[in-house]
């Protein structure tokens, strides 16, 4: 029986991902007990009106297809809430795609978060909302590995408040990034390629790039003796470009090296 109705409930929404709904034992009876016009009908056009495409509905609701059992008065109340806090409806039919449980969360719990992140990051209140709608699993997720971030980036690596405020609302997954690679990434940076604190808070892109990638480059750019991040001192190599061009513009321009060379190099690490 739940096979039957699931299969109509796919051809509804091409693109819901049946398998990993029926991973979930409590999805059956939850989904059996809907009725169609009373819940799953008015739910979906609520998500349609409130600015999920057709094409993203079947992978919102693979990831929360218990939407259906919420009240639509509660889901109409949240989203009130936060156009009372000005978030446009453009901005939180982005934040509800790419944080899909976002309003299953009461607004009291959406209130505490947003309060959370103002006061703890003694952020503004558009800052706290530009934050947020970046990284909408901030509103939803566990605040442990965000406090726990907060304090390895003051206690362990040495970063100011002011320091932390500004590279987190450049790159806000630095608040949920695992401790390992923030740590592996900075001591890489800072102690062996001898890049100081405040270089690094105007590149904080370096830790949201692969280590790995920043490795090698550095270890090229030290091969050809070029490894010079002081940007007080001729050929400056930018922290910034060295974690995000390709390997032809990091070759061409910074290593003054032909790609064929940089990967022969690669072979000898």
């Amino acid at each position: 029986m739940f096979t039957c109705f699931m299969q109509t409930f796919l051809e509804l929404l091409q693109g819901v991902d049946l398998s990993k709904i029926e991973k979930h034992p409590d999805a059956a009876n939850l989904l059996l007990r809907l009725d169609f016009e009373k819940d799953i009908k008015q739910i979906l056009l609520f998500l349609k009106d409130l600015g999920i495409e057709d094409n993203q509905l079947g992978t919102f609701l693979t990831k929360n297809y218990a939407i259906f059992s919420e009240d639509l008065e509660n889901l109409k109340t949240r989203v009130a809430y936060l156009l009372s806090k000005n978030f446009s409806k453009v901005d939180i039919a982005q934040m509800v795609r790419n944080a899909p449980f976002l309003l299953s969360f009461s607004v009291e719990r959406l209130d505490n978060r947003l309060g959370f992140f103002q006061k703890e990051l003694e952020l503004g209140v558009k800052k706290t909302r530009d934050l947020v709608i970046r990284l909408p699993r901030l509103l939803t997720g566990s605040l442990e590995p965000v406090k726990e971030n907060m304090k390895v980036y003051r206690l362990e690596l040495g970063f100011k408040h002011k320091e932390i405020q500004h590279m987190i609302t450049k790159i806000p997954k630095m608040l949920t990034a695992s401790k390992r690679k923030i740590t592996e990434t900075f001591d890489y940076v800072h102690n062996v390629m001898c890049i100081p604190h405040h270089i690094i808070v105007k590149f904080p892109q370096v830790f949201n790039s692969r280590l790995f990638k920043v490795k090698e480059r550095h270890l090229f750019l030290a091969y050809l003796g070029r490894a010079q991040y002081d940007p007080g001192k001729p050929n400056y190599i930018s922290l910034d470009k060295l974690v995000s061009v390709p390997d032809e513009i990091f070759c061409e321009e910074m290593a003054k090296a032909s790609v064929q060379d940089f990967e022969k190099f690669l072979k000898t690490l």
